[in-house]
C-alpha cells in the first residue's frame, strides 16, 4: 500500500464505539446475528458511503469486504490472511434492516452474519509467530516527553453523550482546525493529536502504521494530551511534507519519551477459507 501525502483522519472517542484492540490475541468469531432485510450490490459509483447505523436498526454502507471482516471479527487487516484481491478493492453497497436498534457492542455480530449469509464466508484461527513491538517508557526516571502530558479531565459525560449520538445515527466529525479533540484522538498514518485520551489509540495507531502488533508495557494509566508526528515507515514520496518528519522510533523518544523494542511472539491470525462474490439482490 502506498500512502498519499494526505493524512487519513480517524476520530476516536473512548467507549464511543465498539473498540478494536490491535494487540488482542483472542479473536471474536461468535455470535452471529442476522439482518431481517438485506440488499447487497456491487457499487461502481464514485460515491463512498461510510458504514452508518440509523435509527430503527437501519444500516447502510459502501465499503470493501475487508472492512466487514476487520470490524466484524475485531482484527486488524495485517492479521487477516487469504482474502482475494477483490475483497480489498471492490466496494459493495449494503442496505439492511435489523429487527431492532442494536447496541453498539452488537454491531460486529451483524457484520459476521452478513459475511456468512451473503458472501459464504468461512474462516479459522491460526497462531503464528510474528514480529512484535513492545512499547515502554524510554527514561529510567519515568519522565515523559513534551508531547505526552497527563490530563485530569473527567470524560464520563463526553463519552456518554458520544454513545448517545452514535446510537442515534450521528457520525462524529473532526474537530475544527487547530482545536484539540475533547476526550478523544484524531490521527492517521503515523500522526496523532489527542485530548484527554487513554494510551490505547496511540498504541493502535502505531500498530496500524507499522503493520505489526504493538504491546503496551509502559505501565501508564489514565488520560493524556498527545501530540505526535512521524513519517510513515513506507511509501513516502520524496519531497513531500511527510518525508521531512522523523522516523517513528525517533519521534517516539523525542516527542513522547517512549521507545519500542522488536521481538517475536505468538499472534492469532484470521485465515479465510472461503469467500464468494454475492449475487446482486
Amino acid at each position: 500500500m502506498r500512502w498519499s501525502g494526505r493524512v487519513a483522519a480517524v476520530v476516536l472517542l473512548s467507549a464511543g464505539t465498539a473498540s478494536m484492540s490491535l494487540t488482542a490475541q483472542q479473536l471474536t468469531l461468535e455470535p452471529r446475528l442476522s439482518f431481517d432485510v438485506v440488499s447487497v450490490k456491487v457499487d461502481t459509483s464514485q460515491t463512498r458511503t461510510p458504514m452508518t447505523w440509523q435509527p430503527g436498526g437501519h444500516f447502510v454502507g459502501s465499503v470493501p469486504v475487508l472492512s466487514f471482516v476487520s470490524i466484524g471479527y475485531l482484527v486488524p487487516v495485517y492479521r487477516i490472511e487469504g482474502l482475494p484481491t477483490w475483497a480489498r478493492t471492490q466496494r459493495f453497497l449494503v442496505n439492511a434492516k435489523a429487527k431492532q436498534q442494536p447496541e453498539i457492542e452488537e454491531r460486529p455480530a451483524y457484520y459476521r452474519g452478513l459475511l456468512v449469509e451473503h458472501f459464504h464466508f468461512a474462516s479459522h484461527v491460526e497462531r503464528r509467530e510474528m514480529d512484535v513491538y513492545t512499547l515502554t517508557v524510554a527514561r529510567t526516571d519515568g519522565k515523559l516527553g513534551p508531547g505526552l502530558r497527563r490530563s485530569d479531565v473527567n470524560c464520563d459525560q463526553a463519552i456518554a453523550e458520544a454513545r448517545k449520538r452514535n446510537l442515534s445515527g450521528e457520525r462524529p466529525g473532526p474537530p475544527a482546525p487547530g482545536v484539540r479533540p475533547a476526550c478523544g484522538a484524531i490521527g492517521g498514518l503515523a500522526q496523532m493529536t489527542a485530548g484527554a485520551a487513554e494510551l490505547a489509540p496511540l498504541v493502535n495507531m502505531l500498530a496500524g502504521a507499522l503493520g505489526k502488533p504493538v504491546v503496551d508495557k509502559t505501565g501508564l494509566t489514565g488520560r493524556f494530551d498527545i501530540d505526535f508526528r512521524a513519517a510513515p515507515p513506507t511509501g513516502v514520496a520524496d519531497g513531500s511534507a511527510l518525508a521531512t518528519l522523523p522516523p517513528i522510533s525517533t519521534a517516539l523518544e523525542d516527542q513522547l519519551g517512549l521507545k519500542m523494542q522488536t521481538g517475536r511472539g505468538p499472534v492469532d491470525v484470521l485465515v479465510v477459507d472461503r469467500l464468494e462474490m454475492p449475487t446482486d439482490n
